[in-house]
């Protein structure tokens, strides 16, 4: 597969059509294996192929919850580039739009860090990537804010912002030189669409 996408998904909407997805997933054994997006096309009666769509990837974790009327499916796709956002926007369809669809897509070698909230889901304004002394291996950790994650690195590495704003501190931390060269910390801002 080619570069690998991360791509969390929050569903809601109306709770008949969101259990229908779920059960559709557990009929498919989510629980114990993988879902190809292919399959859940076809199961579907997607045409992706007619369309000109991608559904390169698969779903390899899924949880239900619901509260009376509010039902919550989330799950996350590991997919080849990018997001399979079109597929997800055609299942809406057979759906008649019954879903509201939010997701975090994190894809680090083609620079996507990208947020579309249809909710409050994904409030965090960054993601951290870290490793070597003196930082905790993090992988797109995300952070509430630019601040937040610049603190972490001010403490872990014991320098102070010498009245620097975020964004200074940001290109500050982008250019710092490590004595280690597997030694990293890189802040990644989300594109909210």
């Amino acid at each position: 597969m080619a570069n690998l996408c991360d791509t969390q998904y929050k569903i809601t909407g109306e709770k008949k059509a969101v259990a229908d997805l779920w059960n559709t997933l557990q009929e498919m054994n989510v629980d114990e294996k993988n879902i190809w997006l292919g399959d859940l096309a076809n199961h579907y009666g997607i045409d992706y192929k007619a369309k000109g769509f991608s559904v390169r990837g698969e779903i390899y974790w899924a949880e239900y919850e619901e509260d009376g009327d509010y039902a919550l499916l989330s799950f996350d796709t590991e997919t080849a580039w990018t997001a399979c956002n079109d597929f997800f926007n055609a299942l809406n369809d057979k759906f008649e739009g019954a879903l509201s669809i939010s997701y975090r897509e994190i894809e680090c070698g083609c620079g996507i860090f990208c947020v579309h909230d249809e909710g409050e889901h994904f409030p965090e304004e960054c993601c951290v990537s870290a490793n070597g002394e003196p930082f905790e291996v993090m992988c797109e950790e995300p952070f509430d804010t630019l601040a937040d994650a610049i603190e972490e690195w001010c403490e872990k590495m014991d320098i102070g912002r010498d009245g620097r704003s975020d964004e200074e501190m940001h290109e500050y931390i982008k250019k710092y030189e490590y004595k280690d060269s597997d030694t990293y910390f890189y802040i990644n801002k989300f594109e909210f669409e």
